[in-house]
């Protein structure tokens, strides 16, 4: 599988990737990519250095950003987002960063800043409180991708009807509001763990998959890189389509993911 675009690529500003930017960009552009979109972790009010950028590096990440995008701009199209979550006492950040980047993708790393990790989740009632938080950011046209949806299993026992649940609640939203679902290819690096059901990756995860393959949701493959030289290894990939070997997945092509954007933001803000 070519690969063409990349809308989930970090920097070392997160506190847990590796690599200056402008390495990220070398080799994206040494793999082939035609346009890679930087979403680092959002910064919000209350700092948290191994996971997300500070509002001091906020500005910086911007210029460097933009520095790169014109020193490029013959090779490759560089885009500026951020990586969000759904945090409702962080509403006037959301906003800003929905007005300000090109582009924002929804990756729920816990249910509230600070709060429960959404790594740990082991009981049905937090799959369904999961996926009605990525609900709610994709009807209020928040974000443009959902980044990896399926990570509720990555402590979960077993695929259960409450799995199936909250990926349903999850897929309907994504096709509701026309936003791609992403199979996603940083799970690969945690390895395979044994679960009740069997040993498999924390994810992607193939069930997960097979309802969105079932409802024909649009998928986008976000490499979530947090070194440089993933961009040229083509394990991370080709591990995570393994998991989903054989499923007619609607993968997209090309994701004009600016003017998905644009739409979105004068539904939330008017004209």
């Amino acid at each position: 599988m070519k690969k063409l675009y990349n809308y989930h690529t970090h920097t070392k500003r997160c506190g847990h990737a590796i690599g200056e930017d402008e390495e990220y960009v070398i080799n994206a552009i040494k793999a082939g990519f035609k346009v890679l979109g930087f979403s680092d972790h959002a910064p919000y009010k209350k700092p948290k250095p191994t996971e997300r950028m500070g509002y001091e590096q906020y500005q910086e990440y911007i210029d460097s950003i933009k520095y790169l995008q014109n020193k490029y701009k013959d090779q490759i199209e560089i885009l500026i987002g951020l990586e969000v979550e759904y945090y409702p006492s962080q509403m006037e950040d959301l906003l800003r960063y929905r007005k300000e980047m090109d582009f924002c993708i929804l990756g729920q790393h816990q249910q509230e800043i600070d709060g429960k990790d959404n790594y740990s989740l082991n009981k049905p009632s937090q799959l369904i409180e999961y996926a009605t938080s990525l609900e709610k950011a994709c009807d209020m046209g928040l974000v443009d991708i959902v980044a990896h949806p399926d990570l509720f299993m990555f402590n979960y026992p077993r695929w259960d009807k409450h799995c199936e649940e909250a990926t349903n609640i999850i897929v309907d939203a994504c096709i509701r509001n026309d936003i791609p679902f992403e199979i996603n290819c940083g799970g690969i690096k945690y390895g395979k763990f044994r679960y009740e059901d069997g040993s498999r990756f924390t994810y992607p995860h193939r069930k997960a998959f097979e309802i969105v393959s079932k409802k024909n949701c649009p998928v986008v493959i976000g490499h979530d890189v947090h070194d440089p030289k993933h961009f040229i290894e083509d394990y991370w990939l080709d591990s995570t389509l393994s998991v989903v070997e054989g499923l007619n997945l609607n993968i997209l092509d090309s994701y004009d993911i600016v003017s998905a954007a644009n739409k979105r933001k004068e539904k939330l803000f008017g004209k």
